[in-house]
């Protein structure tokens, strides 16, 4: 007998017990205060909604479209095509039908290590509606409301055909199914054959990690935190916000305390990230598809070259490449020739290739040019192509 049938056979008992199959049911008298959803609403704007498994509440916010997130208006966010995700992403490259109904997702859980034990007690949803940009909280009041606000947020996803994350992939998009198939609840289908899903983490490592200029940040991972991007990308910079080792904290002290008013900066710190999120997508979306013409600066040239080439749109990123040419930086430049050079030479463009190559090994060889920056090894790299060099 396998483990599922004695479990069933201790259930059924002698008949005593009614049949029913195996379910969680939270025990939450011990340490959890009785909270009327109704006065919890009411002070974090938001209401109740019925579900079949009891009341979730829901709190709407929304960003007209002339509102300024840092140096970007809202309406400036708003993904209008396929065109620039598949260059970000070649899985969506096939895709060619009308942007469907996109929506942004962000969860505040009760920790980082994901597994059975990690609960989202807060999913943030944002969609654009007319220009403005709309966001959906489904906040868990209770424990035993999670079935509610599951099925709240999945009837939320239904007609929705693309979603976009941060690092989605690996922690919001598990969390939510493990929770999904916790409770044994249907779910949105999140494969490449139902709901697809972009995840800005990814792109963003692409285009903006260990840059030397404006992120000013010692470690690489700290640069593509959506934070540093909003504020180096975005020009905004978050005032009184919550840090994220708090916030499973203020969500316990919800639980015991039956207070709301904690949660306000959970709430707040998940409607900016929301915000964020879109405002950064929108951004690499526009550098994918307008190329150099937008790019800031030549690293960002550099770095929207390498997109394109992963993309196989080798004449784009050339152009990239030679905009970076003019950078004062010398691991840019160098970068720029090395990959120019590569691009000539396998289109039999000896003469050409040459002469960039030439002018790579002047730049490696003058003096202090090679440090021990990170950035360098691109430069370092360089070495074994020079012996292909002609004479």
């Amino acid at each position: 007998m396998d483990l599922s049938s004695r479990l069933r056979a201790i259930v059924r008992g002698n008949g005593s017990v009614p049949r029913r199959g195996l379910t969680y049911e939270p025990d939450t008298g011990r340490y959890e205060s009785a909270k009327d959803l109704g006065r919890v609403g009411e002070i974090l704007g938001g209401h109740a909604a019925r579900t079949p498994f009891g009341e979730c509440l829901i709190i709407d916010r929304r960003y007209e479209s002339d509102r300024f997130h840092g140096d970007v208006r809202i309406e400036e966010c708003e993904l209008d095509g396929w065109d620039g995700l598949g260059v970000l992403d070649p899985s969506l490259a096939e895709r060619r039908s009308p942007l469907p109904r996109t929506v942004f997702i962000d969860l505040e859980t009760t920790g980082i290590s994901g597994g059975a034990g990690t609960v989202a007690f807060l999913v943030g949803c944002g969609y654009f509606d007319l220009g403005a940009f709309q966001v959906r909280q489904f906040l868990l009041a209770s424990y035993a409301a999670e079935r509610a606000l599951l099925a709240a947020v999945a009837e939320f996803f239904d007609g929705t055909e693309l979603i976009v994350t941060y690092n989605g992939k690996t922690f919001d998009v598990p969390v939510m199914e493990t929770r999904w198939v916790f409770h044994r609840m249907e779910m949105p289908d999140f494969t490449p054959a139902g709901v697809a899903h972009f995840d800005m983490l990814h792109p963003a490592r692409r285009l903006w990690k260990g840059r030397a200029g404006a992120l000013n940040e010692r470690d690489d991972g700290a640069c593509c935190r959506l934070t540093t991007l909003e504020r180096d990308l975005l020009g905004f910079r978050r005032m009184g916000d919550v840090p994220g080792l708090e916030i499973p904290g203020r969500f316990f002290q919800f639980l015991r305390t039956g207070d709301p008013r904690p949660l306000e900066a959970v709430l707040e710190h998940n409607r900016l990230d929301l915000v964020s999120l879109a405002a950064v997508t929108g951004r690499a979306v526009r550098l994918a598809r307008h190329g150099d013409a937008v790019c800031r600066d030549c690293e960002e040239a550099l770095a929207l070259g390498r997109v394109f080439e992963r993309a196989g749109l080798m004449e784009r990123a050339e152009t990239c490449y030679r905009r970076a040419l003019s950078s004062g930086a010398i691991e840019v430049r160098g970068e720029a020739l090395y990959r120019l050079g590569l691009r000539c030479r396998r289109e039999r463009r000896f003469e050409e290739a040459a002469v960039l190559w030439r002018e790579l090994v002047c730049l490696t060889a003058s003096p202090g040019s090679i440090g021990s920056s990170r950035k360098t090894k691109a430069l370092s790299s360089c070495g074994a192509e020079r012996r292909s060099i002609p004479p």
